[in-house]
């Protein structure tokens, strides 16, 4: 029987309420004028998302086995994963379906919306940019991921931030393709020494990136290769033995581990 899957995706407004008390402290940052705040609410959006925390809310909302206690954790028949508020149940069809009838409820109790869209337990869909093909064990770039990678500015002449935008969309589209990551590696090499140029403050977001003429040259054939690709068979993995949430952006990055074991790892 072919595998199916459910895709829920978690209002952003559901992210925005009142932080406890007890834990404004952890969330204090200067304001332009150096003034030190507190933030009473947790800030949301592109540039400044605590996408580390959205992740492990939503993984507590699926009852990942990783994120909660194994009493109340989903069951071993299905698959789940998140992304910032974007959840997928992946299993046979009938165990999916049954997972999803306890997420929605657990959701709701914590008065967190549901977006219209979701899909429930279908054998072709879209998640994160990608298209799922359970039926024929195949998956392939969304038509949206076509849109923006051929909508991109120039390569040659990229910022800071479009070189951050570009090697995400695109060692995303590495993993679909199944591109080895060692043929992106001196492109790699030079956005992370851009980024790591900005973190010290010495350019700014719009500055030009500048990447040298080897890395411009990947970026076209690969995006060549985007637009030319097709759907890729894929074959079974093993269950992985620990979760792993990162996020990261121009302002900086976080990663929490979470082996079977339970013992939380945090690194930022």
């Amino acid at each position: 029987m072919a595998e199916a899957a459910s895709c829920l995706d978690l209002k952003a407004c559901f992210f925005q309420v009142p932080s406890p008390r007890g834990t404004r402290h952890l969330f204090r940052c200067r304001v332009e004028d150096g003034t030190l705040v507190e933030l009473t609410r947790l800030p949301t959006g592109y540039k400044a998302s605590p996408g580390t925390l959205h992740i492990v809310i939503a993984s507590t909302i699926a009852r990942v086995t990783t994120a909660v206690h194994p009493l109340r954790a989903a069951t071993s028949l299905v698959r789940i994963d998140i992304w910032i508020d974007d959840i997928r149940i992946a299993g046979l069809k009938s165990d999916v379906t049954l997972w999803e009838a306890q997420v929605l409820p657990n959701a709701d109790g914590r008065h967190a919306t549901v977006g219209e869209d979701r899909e429930s337990g279908a054998t072709q869909y879209t998640f994160l940019g990608v298209q799922f093909d359970h039926a024929h064990r195949a998956v392939s770039l969304s038509e949206k991921f076509f849109r923006s990678v051929c909508d991109m500015q120039a390569l040659n002449s990229l910022t800071i931030v479009g070189v951050e935008v570009t090697a995400s969309r695109f060692l995303c589209a590495a993993a679909v393709l199944g591109t080895r990551l060692r043929a992106c590696y001196f492109f790699s090499k030079a956005v992370r020494r851009r980024l790591s140029v900005h973190n010290r403050g010495i350019v700014l977001e719009t500055s030009p990136a500048s990447l040298p003429p080897a890395a411009v040259g990947f970026l076209e054939g690969f995006r060549r290769m985007i637009e030319n690709s097709r759907k890729r068979n894929i074959k079974p993995t093993e269950k992985a033995s620990a979760a792993i949430i990162t996020d990261a952006s121009l302002h900086g990055w976080g990663a929490v581990s979470i082996p079977d074991s339970g013992e939380a790892k945090i690194a930022g």
